[in-house]
């Protein structure tokens, strides 16, 4: 519910300041005193298009702030999704710069111009004669059909059914799309998956690279180690024959001199190390005797395959190498879970389906039942306004299921008793489609909470007690949903809960519009003009007072 608007700086409005109240808001005026401006500022606020040629003085902001009491509406989850401050008494505001820039806020929190409409969308739902949008809403149409019918459970039912099934199909869609991008590279990635798990991945390549060097500079080592042994070994000439026949010399001396006794000593260490590091050279060139040529052929082999891998795949060492292996295997691994998963999920929305075809056919049961009795509810009040001649037929056409369901409703109209017929957006006049809504939305009223409701002379076209009658279908409404409604009859003024006139006056020699809300009297002077013109007669305001007492016993 609006609590309370302020424009500011918007065409004939310098400043405006009123409190709305639960029921029936009525505002009055004269034809260029400033209601379409003020539906104007409301609409901005609301999150439609702002038109700058509209601003009062270029040297100031243009600013529309709404108060709106939410208490009662469900509006909590969408402050929470678009991270918006929660409060029951939440204030939106539009400003527009000079510089003809927009910004608009949610409880002093700033916000896209397209959250902010679809937040005004739920707030307020502003009605004229040129806005019949919602005829053209398929989803308007569904839901005066299943308020009607009372499928609110069965709505439920099958909306949580298929907002599952939609986000299973979008999964499925996403794996089946994985599964064709890695499937075009399975054959290419299982060719080269196949050589590098043909690799031995136990060998160490720095161990094997300088294992296949001593092999390759085997015959060379093994002949320099054998002149070695023959040099050390000859009986006539070998070192081991001279260190003999030198430390005897040396023993021999050392019994004339004694300091030549350490001196022999160290002479043995020396000969322990050296036979001690021919132990060692026998030792390796055992092993580069034992070396054959399939063995050497072998580790080449595993060699060459590693390096030219590594060259093909562009990758400077084994672990580099390892790890394109590891990431190509859980590749395939994965394509093989995608493909799993998207069997898997193929059967699972199939049966999804199955259930939505299902229940979607269960609704256009409950809807073709029940659309009889709604066509005479809605054929009852529009003879009420005027539109005696009117049919109305609702036909349900099948398509694919939708948020709602598989029909697409067709409302048909007929303005000669049924021998003509076409669809109302189309057929209709725009006083005759005004009607369809306000007959529409009073049904829907009895079933669910209306936002707050804007009549912009809905009334027009109608007179006598077609106005009379509109006006209490008005007031019905306001009992569920705050209702404003601007008018130009006083058969709808006199129903208002609260009264208020725009008028324009001079101030400091400029025109400005202003809004007040009426007292009583005023508002007898008020209807009284509205019937008669100015000045208003006796008899007018007689006529006035009896009106607005009448219209107070009816209200009760």
């Amino acid at each position: 519910m609006i609590r309370h608007l302020d424009i500011r700086n918007l065409a004939l409005i310098d400043r405006m300041n009123l409190d709305f109240h639960p029921g029936l808001n009525v505002i009055t005026g004269e034809t260029g005193a400033g209601k379409s401006i003020m539906l104007n500022g409301l609409a901005m606020v609301l999150g439609k298009r702002a038109d700058t040629s509209l601003m009062r003085h270029r040297d100031r902001k243009l600013v529309v702030e709404t108060e709106f009491d939410i208490s009662r509406t469900d509006l909590k989850d969408f402050f929470a999704h678009e991270d918006l401050d929660y409060d029951d008494h939440s204030i939106i505001r539009r400003e527009i710069t000079p510089a003809g820039k927009s910004r608009a806020f949610v409880n002093d929190t700033p916000v896209r111009l397209d959250v902010l409409e679809n937040l005004g969308r739920r707030l307020v739902d502003i009605h004229s004669q040129n806005q019949n949008h919602l005829l053209r809403d398929k989803t308007f149409r569904l839901r005066l059909i299943d308020l009607w019918a009372g499928n609110e459970d069965l709505l439920n039912e099958y909306g949580r059914l298929y907002a599952q099934w939609k986000e299973h199909e979008a999964t499925l869609r996403r794996l089946e799309a994985d599964y064709e991008r890695m499937k075009e590279s399975e054959d290419y990635r299982l060719f080269q998956l196949e050589e590098l798990q043909a690799l031995d991945w136990d060998l160490d390549l720095t161990e094997a690279e300088q294992r296949l060097r001593q092999y390759e500079s085997r015959e060379r080592l093994l002949e320099n180690l054998a002149h070695l042994q023959r040099l050390t070994d000859d009986d006539t000439m070998g070192l081991s024959v001279q260190w003999t026949e030198a430390r005897g010399r040396l023993e021999q001396a050392a019994e004339s001199e004694p300091r030549l006794q350490d001196i022999l000593e160290q002479w043995d260490t020396l000969f322990e190390q050296w036979q001690e590091s021919l132990g060692d050279i026998d030792r390796i060139a055992d092993e580069y005797r034992w070396m054959n040529d399939a063995e050497a052929a072998e580790l080449r082999e595993k060699l060459d395959a590693y390096f030219r891998l590594m060259t093909k795949h562009q990758v400077a060492d084994q672990a580099e190498l390892k790890a394109l292996k590891e990431r190509w295997e859980a590749e395939t691994n994965r394509l093989d879970e995608i493909r799993a998963q998207r069997d898997a999920l193929r059967k699972q929305t199939a049966g999804e389906e199955k259930q939505i075809r299902s229940l979607a056919e269960r609704l256009r049961e409950r809807r073709r039942s029940q659309i009889p009795g709604l066509v005479k509810a809605v054929e009852e009040h529009l003879r009420q306004l005027g539109m005696e001649h009117s049919r109305l037929k609702i036909e349900l056409e099948p398509t694919e299921p939708g948020p709602y369901g598989a029909d697409h409703p067709v409302f048909l109209l007929s303005s000669d008793k049924g021998r003509s017929w076409g669809e109302v957006r189309k057929q209709a006049s725009g006083g005759e489609l005004s009607r369809l809504m306000l007959t529409f939305k009073l049904l829907m009223s009895r079933k669910t909470q209306w936002p707050t409701l804007v009549f912009d002379e809905i009334d027009a076209g109608v007179s006598g007690d077609v106005a009379r009658k509109m006006a209490a279908m008005i007031r019905e409404l306001s009992r569920s949903a705050q209702v404003i409604l601007i008018t130009h009859l006083p058969q709808m003024a006199v129903a208002a809960d609260r009264h208020f006139k725009v008028y324009k006056h001079e101030a400091a020699g400029d025109v400005v519009s202003e809004i007040k809300e009426l007292s009583q009297a005023e508002r007898v002077h008020e209807i009284a003009e509205m019937i008669e013109g100015k000045p208003p007669s006796e008899s007018a305001l007689r006529h006035a007072a009896h009106l607005l007492e009448t219209a107070k016993t009816e209200a009760e």
